[in-house]
């Protein structure tokens, strides 16, 4: 197992990786605005504590010492991570495209802003599918 490559998704986020008995802890650090799935919180193996810093959140997440719970830990943690970057950068895109819709509406005549339409190449049974197998319920880490 090569560390680095494990790990190097994670290397921002990490506050520190402890043994404890038979536990593993990998305790990371998450800014407060970024949610994690409310299954996550219902497991019971997750653990808050405090970071020093009021934007950022710590978590830490509790398993014991085998590799499949070890490799589960580690694909929740990179499927949090994934999850609010991906709505980071979409929470971009919508302010992005809000600004560029606003520019758009102030500058074009009344009669071709009637035919405005918008298509996208998924078809939206297809997104649904998608989202299917993602976390639906997200909770916010702020206090």
């Amino acid at each position: 197992m090569d560390f680095h490559k494990v790990f190097v998704e994670y290397l921002d986020y990490i506050h520190s990786i402890r043994k404890l008995e038979s536990f593993l802890s990998f305790d990371m650090k998450f800014p407060t605005k970024w949610g994690l799935p409310k299954s996550y919180l219902e497991e019971g193996k997750l653990v808050p504590f405090e970071t020093g810093d009021d934007n950022l959140k710590g978590f830490s997440f509790v398993c014991q010492i085998n590799e499949k719970e070890i490799n589960e830990v580690l694909s929740k943690i990179g499927k949090a991570i994934k999850l609010n970057k991906d709505r980071e950068i979409k929470d971009r895109l919508f302010r992005e495209t809000i600004e560029k819709l606003k520019q758009t509406f102030e500058k074009t005549d009344l009669d071709k802003l009637k035919k405005l339409y918008f298509d996208f190449e998924t078809d939206v049974t297809e997104l649904n599918e998608e989202e299917d197998g993602q976390e639906s319920e997200i909770i916010g880490l702020a206090e």
